[in-house]
């Protein structure tokens, strides 16, 4: 579309620079008149181009006004925009959840340098106030060092192995409370557990 434009404007200017062209050419006596005239009319027709152009493929402009009717009122264009909307949603809940996993890691790892950290934000939108509410974060905390080796009992007929990892309480309450001051979220949101 924007080239055809182009082509369309284009081609008037070249037709105005023929035209004042001739007209400077042409001597001042009783043709002159007549050489205005023939010039005006190539202007309009130059000018009148697009429009013959689609007459001539017998495309009528109704049925462009009516296609445009109907995908209006068939209320596509409303599923499309809610489409776009939703998705435009997830890609922006998506976007801060990610943000937030990355910048809590970072803010555990300067606060806290002795440990590695793992994320896992919950995240929702809340739709009446369209803002995204942080439900709760779940953060693997695994030590830097060696880690303990558990005894391991040879010969005993049952193993009873704890599968959750507890961290130490004080290292528990020390990340939860900075995450409360520095994001201000609810202790309760927050499990902290031990890779």
């Amino acid at each position: 579309m924007i080239d055809w434009v182009r082509s369309w404007v284009m081609s008037i200017c070249v037709a105005v620079i023929f035209i004042t062209a001739v007209e400077l050419i042409i001597p001042s006596n009783k043709f002159k008149g007549y050489v205005k005239f023939v010039m005006g009319l190539i202007l309009i027709a130059v000018i009148l181009n697009p429009i013959i152009k689609i007459f001539n493929n017998k495309t009528d402009i109704t049925t462009y006004i009516d296609k445009a009717d109907q995908y209006v009122n068939s209320g596509s264009y409303e599923s499309n925009t809610e489409k776009y909307k939703n998705q435009d949603k997830e890609e922006t809940i998506n976007a801060f959840k990610e943000n937030l996993q990355k910048s809590c890691s970072k803010m555990l790892k300067d606060k806290f340098p002795n440990n590695d950290y793992e994320v896992k934000a919950d995240v929702k939108l809340d739709d009446a106030t369209n803002q995204i509410n942080i439900k709760g974060l779940s953060i693997g905390v695994k030590n830097e060092g060696v880690e303990k080796i558990e005894n391991i009992e040879i010969d005993s007929k049952s193993v009873s192995a704890s599968q959750e990892k507890k961290v130490d309480p004080e290292v528990d309450k020390e990340i939860k409370d900075y995450l409360n001051n520095e994001l201000k979220i609810s202790k309760d949101s927050i499990s902290i557990y031990k890779q």
